[in-house]
């Protein structure tokens, strides 16, 4: 019996504690049975800052000469001389390499001499012509004087078509052979090779002795070298495709070279790709942008490797926040005016999207005394550190801006409280105020009297140094 009224009395107890425990301030939200206090959650603050902001846009790429020229053969011979090197100064005009030409001289000369019989062959085919003419001429007058027959007029009107049609044909023979003469001129002077543009010899692809070929459907052919004009350097970008809608032509950009990253390169972008590109193997598109170098940095130098930033976005003043400071939260974890505040402001936007933002809010999370008090916020641009806030946080108020830890576990009206190498950076009071204030605190008394005492801890101490004075005039030690 005592066991069992034990056990009821306990149970009592337990419900008594449960029932009260449910039961909760109307003002403060909190239960009236206030077991433990709340726990303070440390964390770090930081005040918004008025600054100008840029967006970026980074993306890989490679540096390339605007001008470059890869010098190939037009005929198949092999290369005779090549008074040039890598890294050579050349101007348009200038001597690149000669091939052999033997075979053209032969092909040359060959050509001359059939234009030569062929011109021979013309005059003799004229004589004819002129003699089957004259023939014809008589036959006429001697068919008038009936001296003649009609076959055999006939026939001397066929042998002067026929010496007509030879001297044609010869004529004809002639201008192919003056036109294969010409082209074997051409060819002649394909042998020397000279420099297109003024540059520098990039890159040598052959060598002295090489027979070169020329590019056929299948086969490129063999480029001898590659001259670029480093006067005017440019970078081929790879921008993502998530990046490409806010690049657009004209915005300034840097250029960061894998050899000198503290060194940037001013750049400003001249074309952005109107098709995109899937890398081999992975499944990302880029789009190829163009940025022109506008510097003649001798350190830039033709396929290097380089990344760009490019300024997409800017703000002069604005007010910012670290990016760690804004975070992510359900709906379901706002208060009910922050939601109303949001769903207000999505009026203006199709039902897809509002179900898309609605997911997630983005807020920050103020210092007001020892509570944290959640803010709905309006973004605008951001960089890799800070981030433009339209709305929500004003230059006076105090951020919360970590650890991750405690940012994962705040909540509006949640106690928190600052690190202890974080407590000199809050409290903005003079040093002077706050040891008068702790005087007057240890002395219980008013203002005025503080006033009084400091005074006489002044006259005090001008007396001590005055007698200090004294004794160290007088030669003693004091």
């Amino acid at each position: 019996m005592r066991g069992l009224i034990t056990i009821l009395v306990l149970a009592g107890v337990c419900g008594g504690v449960f029932y009260l425990g449910s039961l909760r301030n109307e003002q403060e939200d909190k239960p009236l049975l206030n077991v433990a206090d709340d726990v303070a959650i440390t964390v770090s603050v930081a005040k918004p800052m008025l600054e100008d902001i840029v967006r970026l846009v980074q993306a890989p790429g490679d540096v390339e000469a605007v001008l470059e020229v890869d010098v190939s053969a037009e005929i198949v011979a092999k290369i005779e001389e090549m008074p040039v090197e890598e890294g050579c100064v050349v101007k348009k005009g200038d001597l690149l390499c000669r091939l052999n030409d033997d075979n053209l001289r032969a092909q040359v000369e060959s050509g001359e001499a059939r234009v030569r019989q062929l011109e021979a062959a013309v005059q003799g085919a004229e004589a004819d012509c002129e003699k089957a003419k004259r023939d014809l001429d008589r036959q006429v007058l001697l068919s008038e004087a009936e001296a003649t027959s009609d076959l055999e007029f006939l026939n001397y009107q066929t042998g002067f078509k026929k010496a007509d049609a030879v001297l044609k044909m010869r004529k004809e023979e002639l201008v192919e052979a003056q036109a294969i003469l010409k082209r074997g001129f051409d060819d002649l002077k394909k042998t020397i090779i000279e420099a297109p543009i003024d540059g520098v010899i990039a890159k040598l692809s052959a060598k002295q002795g090489e027979v070169v070929v020329t590019g056929t459907m299948n086969n490129p052919g063999t480029v001898i070298m590659t001259v670029a004009d480093l006067s005017r350097m440019q970078v081929r970008a790879r921008v993502d495709e998530v990046d490409v809608p806010l690049v657009h032509a004209g915005q300034k950009a840097r250029v960061y070279l894998q050899a000198a990253h503290d060194l940037p390169v001013p750049a400003r972008v001249v074309r952005v790709a109107s098709k995109g590109s899937r890398v081999s193997g992975r499944d990302v598109v880029t789009f190829e942008t163009i940025l022109e170098v506008l510097s003649n940095d001798p350190r830039i130098k033709p396929g290097m490797t380089a990344n760009v930033e490019v300024e997409v976005a800017s703000s002069v003043g604005a007010l910012t926040v670290p990016v760690e400071s804004v975070v992510h939260r359900m709906r379901k974890e706002l208060p009910d005016a922050v939601v109303a505040e949001f769903d207000k402001r999505q009026d203006d936007l199709d039902l897809s999207d509002r179900a898309r933002l609605a997911q997630y809010i983005k807020v920050v999370y103020v210092m007001k005394g020892e509570v944290a008090e959640v803010r709905l916020i309006k973004p605008g641009i951001a960089d890799t550190r800070r981030v433009e806030l339209v709305e929500g946080v004003l230059a006076e108020d105090t951020v919360i801006v970590g650890p991750y830890r405690s940012l994962d576990q705040l909540e509006d009206g949640k106690k928190v409280a600052l690190a202890d190498d974080e407590m000199p950076a809050v409290d903005e009071k003079p040093a002077d105020e706050d040891e008068a204030l702790a005087d007057g605190k240890g002395d219980g008394d008013d203002g005025d009297d503080s006033g009084d005492d400091g005074e006489e801890e002044k006259e005090k101490a001008a007396q001590d140094k005055d007698e200090d004075d004294d004794v160290m005039a007088s030669g003693q030690k004091p």
